[in-house]
């Protein structure tokens, strides 16, 4: 329920993301702008730093605009939003040149305007030296935890070389995994040791000293699952709190589709993102197909040209439609035209939106 504030109560807060409406970022994009207009709708101002990709600007100008009361500052990175968010094909003085930038941005932003608090969001192609700069000018640091960007490399605790789930970081671990790359086994990971050393040279293992240095600078952080909260805590100096963010049932639909339909009708809004798990929806297609069952998939999400090229290339035309993207307020709409939503994620969910929201109009 909105309250209202006295003036000495009022925070400027600052929400640091990788992609802020309307460009799309998945459920993490999408809870942040929640997140940011029911702050601002409460009293206190509330700004948006994130990256953003415009061909026709210099690399490392700001693109500013609004979201209602909202001003977002976009730092033009395109580079990093198409080829490369980690900066891991970078070299050590590539890396150290590009977070100098990032920083003086931060240092030029703080002039203008100070906020109380930061809220992190995880932000790859910013790195670690944008907290260290943050708590260089004395803000406090708190940090949302939308994958693992601050304890895991490889952000979603899928650990190298045997693509098994991550229980947390551990020196030698993690050194194992960022100088692998999911070979199947650690014999043919040490075999390739070498020869991966002599090439990356010791640029991951400086990242890795780095990140641990960043997560350092956190006062806080708030998980969106106790899954979040358990991995985290042990490895974070602050606070880890898990704060469930349920759903916001606006709008939601009084009346629900008799289910199930002829043809069965799958929903994936996953978009071509590698790590939905959109190729390995599509192969079970091909099965299903194959043995002459009646059913219908509707895909929604990101990159349609890169779903519409893997659906050709199974012959799954007559199957696989596309929904292109949707707007938040057409959410209900779409889990309205599923029978049977799917979840296909191949690295660890912070906090699996898909099965609540479909529950919540009767899909399954």
């Amino acid at each position: 329920m909105s309250h209202s504030l006295s003036p000495k109560n009022k925070l400027k807060i600052l929400h640091i993301c990788e992609s802020y409406f309307p460009d799309y970022g998945g459920g993490a994009a999408v809870t942040t702008r929640d997140v940011c207009h029911f702050l601002a709708e409460n009293g206190h101002e509330v700004q948006v730093l994130c990256s953003g990709k415009y061909e026709n600007q210099e690399p490392y100008s700001l693109i500013t605009d609004f979201d209602q009361k909202i001003k977002v500052t976009r730092i033009n990175l395109p580079y990093f939003r198409t080829a490369d968010p980690d900066g891991f094909s970078l070299s050590k003085n590539g890396w150290n040149a590009h977070e100098k930038r990032i920083s003086q941005i931060l240092l030029n932003f703080f002039v203008q305007w100070k906020p109380d608090v930061v809220d992190y969001h995880a932000t790859r192609p910013f790195g670690e030296e944008c907290l260290i700069t943050i708590k260089q000018n004395s803000i406090p640091l708190v940090s949302t935890l939308h994958e693992g960007w601050l304890i895991c490399p490889r952000l979603m605790f899928l650990q190298s070389p045997l693509s098994e789930p991550c229980s947390g970081p551990a020196k030698l671990k993690c050194v194992e995994c960022l100088y692998s790359y999911y070979d199947g086994s650690h014999t043919k990971a040490f075999l390739k040791m070498p020869w991966r050393i002599w090439k990356l040279g010791t640029y991951p293992f400086y990242r890795l000293q780095r990140r641990k240095e960043a997560s350092t600078q956190v006062d806080a952080a708030i998980a969106r699952s106790i899954f979040m909260e358990k991995i985290h805590q042990p490895h974070l100096k602050g606070k880890v709190k898990h704060i469930p963010l349920g759903l916001d049932l606006t709008n939601l639909p009084s009346e629900k589709p008799s289910r199930p339909r002829t043809p069965l009708r799958f929903g994936f809004i996953g978009g071509s993102q590698p790590s939905k798990g959109l190729l390995d929806i599509l192969d079970s297609a091909v099965n299903l197909k194959k043995e002459g069952l009646v059913f219908q998939i509707k895909v929604w999400g990101n990159n349609q040209s890169d779903c519409e090229r893997e659906i050709k290339a199974r012959n799954l035309e007559d199957k696989v439609l596309l929904g292109g993207t949707y707007q938040s307020h057409q959410l209900w709409e779409v889990y309205n035209e599923m029978d049977v939503a799917l979840m296909a994620t191949l690295v660890s969910e912070p906090f699996g939106r898909v099965p609540i929201e479909a529950a919540a109009v009767g899909a399954i």
